[in-house]
């Protein structure tokens, strides 16, 4: 009877953490990124990288080839209705790129960065 126990709880974490797993991944969508840019005061390099939402969507999980950065999300923004995720940068007159805002669709957009110099965007997609 013990051993049916614990079999039991053991398949009932099994599937809870896997049923955790498969809902972060679903909120998970991939960028290249043609060019350098700042996340939280960090350069990044261009590159492939996948932007994930955090369990209390409070920050973000920024991940590159061997980097991974966790960023603060300043405010949430309203839903776009967009079907494609977007990524949007502040592009400053010198030339820097700063990642400002997350779009990811069916969810409330991030805001991560705001920039203090005059800027353009650059608005890029992604595929989830």
């Amino acid at each position: 009877m013990r051993k049916q126990i614990v079999t039991a709880v053991a398949v009932g974490v099994l599937a809870l953490g896997l049923a955790v797993s498969t809902a972060w991944a679903s909120g998970a969508i991939s960028v290249n990124i043609p060019f350098s840019f700042m996340v939280k005061d960090k350069e990044m390099p261009a590159g492939q990288y996948q932007i994930l939402a955090e369990a209390g969507q409070t920050k973000l999980v920024v991940k590159g080839t061997g980097v991974t950065v966790l960023v603060p999300v300043i405010e949430r923004l309203a839903d776009t209705g967009a079907k494609q995720p977007k990524i949007v940068f502040d592009k400053i007159l010198n030339g820097t790129a700063v990642l400002s805002e997350v779009h990811i669709p069916g969810e409330d957009g991030f805001l991560v960065g705001v920039s203090t110099a005059r800027e353009t965007h650059v608005v890029l997609t992604g595929k989830e």
